[in-house]
């Protein structure tokens, strides 16, 4: 319930926060009930599980606003989040469908592993494009589309059941609309074994696989192909070393820059950074 929480803090006050159960074996309903009172607040039940790129869709398909807003059932809002981010939203024209910021992450025994400042899109579409073809660098609980854009590029895909859905949605976004990132800290992400990313591994293989499917589609080289594979590889890398796997981590960094030679020139970029 902080995630409800956190969204009846908000200082914006002109929204509608769609519940989906999706076929939930523990007590969400009764949590969620106790919020109904509240006009703003709806539930709506699948009568099977159906994963969440499904249910997510059934939420914006019975949303009525101009903007749609993520929060899975373990994240939680600043109570500026809504407010800053559609009044920055409301200075950009019909270009842009999609506005994200910076977050906390945390682990839920309550250590912080401090803010996540997100990459900058970048203006040219073309190149924001092959930015997220490299890596995704965005948390949906961080986004607000726009839902006019959602309904010219379609929902989630629903097939994608392990996680990506929302990758797979940055990257059918960025092929027809612009970005823009609001540079502050308007989120919390709590990690934690439940996690779908919780298996890193896994995810990485499948992201990279989904990214490299839409860059064959979109007739990407095959250098670009090999450019992917080692951005995968090389922050796959990174954040084992981050979490004192420094021998894995290594490894995977040595594999990427195999794959990809020109990947020296990210390593001495981080390296420098760092120093």
């Amino acid at each position: 319930d902080r995630s409800i929480k956190s969204v009846l803090a908000q200082t914006y006050k002109n929204w509608e926060l769609l519940l989906i159960d999706d076929s939930s074996k523990d007590n969400s309903i009764q949590l969620i009930e106790g919020y109904l009172k509240d006009h703003r607040i709806k539930l709506l039940k699948n009568k099977t599980n159906l994963g969440i790129p499904s249910t997510r869709n059934k939420g914006i398909q019975n949303s009525k606003g101009q903007y749609v807003a993520l929060l899975d059932q373990d994240d939680e809002w600043f109570p500026e989040k809504l407010e800053q981010q559609i009044t920055f939203f409301e200075t950009l024209d019909k270009s842009y469908g999609l506005v994200y910021t910076n977050r906390e992450l945390i682990y839920n025994d309550g250590r912080s592993l401090g803010p996540k400042i997100n990459i900058e899109p970048k203006i040219n579409k073309k190149e924001n494009l092959k930015m997220f073809l490299l890596s995704n660098v965005i948390s949906s609980a961080t986004v607000i589309l726009r839902r006019e854009a959602l309904e010219v590029i379609g929902f989630f895909d629903e097939r994608i059941r392990w996680g990506g859905d929302d990758y797979d949605m940055w990257i059918r976004m960025a092929q027809k609309y612009r970005f823009a990132l609001l540079n502050e800290i308007l989120s919390v992400r709590y990690e934690h074994g439940n996690n779908y990313s919780s298996n890193k591994k896994k995810m990485m293989i499948k992201a990279l696989a989904l990214a490299q499917s839409h860059a064959i589609r979109l007739g990407f080289s095959k250098s670009f192909l090999k450019k992917q594979q080692f951005h995968s590889n090389y922050r796959f890398g990174l954040e084992l070393i981050n979490n004192w796997k420094i021998a894995s981590g290594s490894w995977y960094i040595i594999k990427g820059l195999f794959l990809y030679p020109n990947g020296f020139k990210e390593l001495t970029k981080t390296i420098k950074r760092r120093l």
